[in-house]
């Protein structure tokens, strides 16, 4: 009996340690099964958290964007405006130019005159009148200042201006046979336009 004893005991003893894997087997089961659940939540909450982080990042993107495209419209619109302001400069220079040395265009005409009436003296008056001229001539041929070439040309409305038609058999029609007062342009700009006499 003691050997049944025994083996009862050894059997109990069997099934308590069977019984205590069991259950250690069913805990770590179910902590698997625990830690499995809280890693598929804590995933899930990663995964959140992975898409509201791109949707933040997408609408910093899109804002970025938006701050680059005004920037750029921004720059185009300075670049824009500095060409213009340049341009504006340039002809504001260049009217007030233009108008400077109209206003100084009768002082040319009447020493030209004055040329005509004493031609061929040569006294020292002459003499003064003459370097006077030709100073006048050369300071606004160095300004840029051009005389519009008339006589002998095709009458041409944009640099001369008819102030006599004339039936003349020996010239072509539409050409300026007479110049009364001379043209001067500046670079594309008209100074003055020829007085002319033209042959019909």
């Amino acid at each position: 009996m003691a050997n049944d004893q025994n083996l009862n005991e050894k059997e109990e003893q069997n099934i308590e340690n069977d019984v205590i894997e069991i259950e250690e087997i069913s805990e770590e089961k179910s902590v698997d099964e625990s830690t499995e659940n809280n890693t598929k939540v804590e995933i899930d909450e990663k995964d959140k958290q992975i898409e509201e982080l791109k949707q933040k990042l997408l609408e910093k993107e899109n804002e970025c964007q938006s701050y680059i495209d005004l920037l750029k419209r921004t720059m185009a619109d300075f670049d824009n405006f500095r060409k213009r302001t340049q341009k504006e400069k340039e002809t504001i220079y260049t009217d007030g130019f233009v108008d400077a040395v109209r206003e100084l265009l009768p002082i040319l005409d009447n020493l030209e005159r004055a040329m005509v009436h004493v031609e061929g003296d040569s006294n020292p008056l002459t003499e003064g009148i003459q370097m006077t001229l030709k100073l006048f001539k050369d300071t606004l041929q160095k300004m840029g200042v051009e005389e519009i070439k008339a006589e002998g040309e095709k009458f041409d409305p944009h640099f001369h201006n008819a102030i006599m038609h004339v039936q003349d058999e020996n010239f072509d029609e539409n050409v300026v046979i007479e110049v009364f007062q001379k043209g001067y342009k500046y670079k594309d700009k008209i100074i003055r336009h020829s007085l002319v006499k033209v042959a019909n």
